[in-house]
């Protein structure tokens, strides 16, 4: 049961359970309120705009009560209004209502429903909106959510033959705004882009065939398709008893079977949303007998190839699966992950991350033990790099975030960092984003990164937690950059030696540049992309002009050049070539052929004839990564 801090006189929002749904929600909606409280504004008539209560005074305990035990689906709508209204700078932190959705995906019995991102527009108005031609990408949400409500309307009447009559009315806008949907999904992240990503799956729920056949398109020939995985673990979490189970369990099983391989064409194997969906497969479609999910995972996690983070999300997602087996199969699955405790306990097995392996066995063998499905408590394994985090949390003591939010915001932080599970370390990312309280976390990771320079695996982390933060100050721009510089510097170092560079310093490289382009690569941000950008130019060119051997040495660091390129494009100016544009070019005729692909299609619609810099969107018009030569 929360407590109230004795100082503030506020409920206490900690995060004790990072697989708690409810908590995370509650610290979001806590970390938002102070910006209204910051200006002003008291709980009683924050409540009553938000719908609490006819007036301050009854709304104000309602809205304490929804702090200690969680809101209701109405509650939480109102809540994204009134914040909206009174404090609109906050646009790019994302509704709490489409975090609560992604949080209470698999909770049916949560908070909010799977109708909150359609919009509540009269039926009349709906064939007008889908029939415009939106300029930007709220527009294409506006025109989803339109046609998501109308589907949802039909499907309380339970009947097929409406919601089939309504997929050919709409068949040609549906086509075309799926299509734009993926390029929100697949750019630089936003609020936008997730709820895209949710929308996409929501949609194919009702329109199943022709959109499973573009998402089956994107999975197979786009280079980034890593970010489209999500919309298909919707479509999964959504599934009940839908018509179309059976077809999407046999579709599903086909993608999970082919994902090892998928992965090798991908922009960023090691984001690993491929294995967040099958960790999202339910137990029946993937029984003990003909466990598919199960020996997917177990493969990843052995493979030597893969990153530390690919082998921890799968290993934990094993054991997550685990505790919801019987005893017998349960045991099964505990023999096999001691098994890879002992593998990842070999010094020899990755000499470049062997920490990183210890701390994935020891967070592994703890859950185990303690028979819990995901660690929320940490064993001190006594290595420096451990303390550097927990130092780096201590500074959030002295941070603006209120007292009764810092005990939670120092456990998102550390989950951030320690946690091996990769659905709960990218929540609690999102969970801080939507709150409101990011500027600080983001200021802790970059003193982690300046203190902590030998464990590139750790780095990783704290370089993609900056990346999804959207934090686009100075302080991160210069995190960023000089966290591709060290790769940079530690491969250069290997190359005087005439020996190949370490593999966690080549996959840092490509996890920084990727960071860059996440966080700088969106609208609004020009002038510190245009900063970053030139500070990495001597980076960019040596990957765009690299040879031979040492191209495909580096071939994923140049993937990651070619994403940030496109990111961060600017207008023509003075009549030179802007350096994305040149860069891509060269890039184009790489020997890697996702790199060449990637740039190719950029080159295709990025670059506007008049010298202007054209959205992702713009896409849609122009072919798709997986129209792009292969």
């Amino acid at each position: 049961m929360p407590i109230t801090d004795s100082r503030s006189g506020r409920i206490v929002q900690d995060v004790t359970d990072v697989s708690s749904a409810d908590q995370l929600l509650r610290f979001a909606i806590a970390g938002r309120l102070e910006s209204l409280l910051a200006k002003g504004f008291t709980q009683g008539r924050i409540a009553q705009g938000a719908g609490f209560g006819s007036n301050s005074r009854n709304a104000g305990p309602a809205l304490s009560r929804a702090l200690k035990k969680g809101p209701t689906a109405a509650q939480l709508h109102g809540l994204d209004e009134i914040i909206g209204t009174l404090n609109p700078d906050l646009d790019g932190t994302g509704s709490l209502s489409s975090l609560a959705l992604r949080l209470f995906a698999e909770q049916p019995a949560g908070p909010i429903r799977t109708d909150s991102l359609a919009a509540r527009v009269p039926p009349d108005w709906i064939r007008k909106i889908l029939a415009d031609r939106p300029a930007d990408e709220i527009g294409v949400l506006m025109q989803a959510s339109a046609l998501l409500s109308e589907f949802m309307a039909a499907g309380k009447m339970g009947s097929a033959d409406i919601i089939a009559t309504i997929r050919e009315r709409h068949r040609e806008e549906l086509e075309l705004l799926v299509r734009k949907l993926i390029l929100i999904s697949v750019a630089p992240p936003t609020s936008r882009g997730y709820d895209a990503q949710i929308l996409l799956g929501m949609l194919a729920s009702y329109a199943f065939d022709p959109m499973t056949g573009r998402l089956d398109s994107q999975l197979r020939h786009s280079p980034m398709a890593f970010r489209v995985w999500r919309a298909v673990t919707k479509l999964v979490r959504l599934s009940g008893t839908s018509e179309h189970r059976d077809a999407l369990r046999e579709w599903v099983r086909q993608l999970i079977a082919d994902s090892g391989q998928l992965r090798e064409s991908s922009m960023y194997a090691g984001r690993s949303l491929d294995l967040e969906l099958a960790i999202t497969v339910p137990a029946e479609w993937s029984p003990p007998d003909d466990d598919w999910v199960g020996e997917t995972l177990l493969e990843r996690a052995w493979n030597n190839n893969a990153t530390i983070r690919e082998r921890g999300a799968a290993a934990m997602g094993l054991w997550q699966r685990a505790m919801t087996c019987g005893p017998a199969d349960r045991a099964k699955v505990r023999e096999n992950l001691r098994q890879l405790i002992d593998e990842f306990r070999d010094p020899g097995t990755r000499p470049d991350a062997a920490a990183g392996l210890r701390w994935l066995a020891a967070t592994l063998e703890q859950a185990i033990d303690a028979r819990v499905a995901v660690c929320n408590d940490w064993p001190d394994i006594g290595e420096p790099w451990f303390r550097n985090v927990e130092v780096a949390a201590a500074e959030l003591d002295r941070s603006t975030i209120p007292v009764h939010l810092r005990g939670g915001a120092k456990n998102l932080f550390r989950h951030m960092i320690l946690q091996n599970a990769g659905v709960h370390r990218r929540e609690a990312i999102e969970t801080v984003v939507t709150s409101g309280q990011g500027e600080p976390v983001a200021r802790a990771l970059g003193s982690l990164l300046r203190t902590e320079r030998d464990q590139a695996w750790l780095r990783i982390r704290a370089e993609a937690a900056l990346g999804s933060l959207q934090r686009r100050d100075a302080s991160v721009e210069t995190a960023l950059t000089r966290s591709c510089e060290h790769a940079r510097e530690n491969i250069r170092k290997a190359e005087i030696r005439h020996v190949a560079p370490a593999r966690s310093d080549v996959t840092e490289m490509h996890a920084s540049l990727f960071a860059v382009g996440d966080c700088f690569g969106v609208p609004g941000a020009a002038e510190r992309a245009r900063s970053a950008r030139a500070r990495l130019r001597p980076i960019l060119a040596d990957l765009a002009t690299a040879e031979g051997e040492r191209a495909l040495i580096l071939q994923r660091p140049a993937r990651a050049a070619a994403y940030l390129l496109t990111a961060t494009a600017q207008p023509a100016s003075d009549g030179r070539t802007d350096l994305s544009r040149e860069l891509l070019e060269k890039l184009s005729r790489h020997p890697d052929p996702v790199t060449a692909s990637f740039s190719q299609w950029a080159l295709s619609f990025r670059f506007a004839p008049d010298g202007t810099i054209q959205p992702f969107l713009a896409a849609a018009e122009h072919g798709e990564p997986d129209d792009a030569p292969s």
